[in-house]
């Protein structure tokens, strides 16, 4: 029985994750129709862009340069005491630009935008606006998904970046009034430290986690029944969901760049 009930989550999974996939894929092809011939569709794209990207920035400022602060912090505090502060550029490149960045970046979507995408189409679907939509022959990917695939999508990217420049802003803060350390030493090394592949993989991490967040609050908004008491629920799947995979994802990742 155990058995069984082992098969049959892996199926549930196997299928949960096909129809992610399938959501991204349809909104990619959909894009280039909207883009090429459905132009009044990207008013909707932009608004999009717009909501998600611009909210979130006065909670991102605040996170980005308390993180920044701290971990300048503890790197001016700690690596003197082992001889190799000369690695605090390369330690703050490390950590936030390629982890902590993205990562966080992602944990603030989805509180945000995650939750508010899977309420506003759960609700859509007890109120019966998506039946009249359809009714109506509007294309639901064209009006409803698509936009907002795409508008998570560059707003994580975009973000991943201002976040990074605000724990940049931060750690030079606490170089300068807290720890006394040269600012002049303090861009050098972080000059030094930074090669190409620093923006390669946040911008690589950025995507994937924008793609896996937005089909995941699309799919588990559509998935609500007709029941009110579904939106909760799902909303709530939406987000473990989202955050699980979102971990899962970083640590592939990461751990492919070390074998690699």
């Amino acid at each position: 029985m155990d058995a069984i009930f082992h098969r049959l989550n892996f199926f549930r999974i196997f299928f949960y994750l096909r129809d992610l996939f399938q959501i991204i894929l349809t909104s990619f092809y959909d894009l280039g129709s909207i883009l090429v011939k459905r132009r009044s569709y990207v008013p909707l794209l932009l608004q999009q862009i717009l909501s998600i990207g611009f909210d979130a920035i006065p909670i991102l400022t605040i996170v980005g340069l308390l993180l920044g602060m701290g971990t300048v912090a503890e790197a001016g505090l700690e690596l003197p005491k082992l001889g190799i502060q000369n690695l605090v550029g390369t330690i703050i490149i490390h950590i936030i630009l390629r982890i902590v960045g993205p990562f966080a970046t992602a944990m603030v979507v989805i509180a945000r935008s995650a939750s508010a995408i899977s309420v506003e189409i759960g609700n859509m679907r007890v109120s019966g606006e998506l039946d009249t939509i359809e009714m109506l022959g509007v294309n639901l990917s064209f009006f409803l998904i698509t936009p907002r695939i795409v508008g998570v999508l560059i707003s994580m990217m975009a973000l991943t970046f201002y976040f990074a420049i605000c724990s940049f802003t931060g750690g030079f803060l606490m170089g300068l009034f807290g720890l006394s350390m040269p600012m002049v030493s303090l861009i050098e090394s972080l000059k030094t430290s930074l090669t190409l592949s620093d923006l390669l993989v946040p911008l690589m991490d950025s995507a994937a986690f924008g793609l896996i967040i937005a089909a995941v609050a699309v799919y588990h908004g559509l998935s609500v029944g007709q029941s009110p008491n579904d939106v909760p629920r799902e909303t709530n799947k939406a987000l473990v969901n989202a955050i699980v995979l979102c971990t899962l994802v970083l640590t592939v990742i990461q751990i492919f760049l070390i074998f690699a």
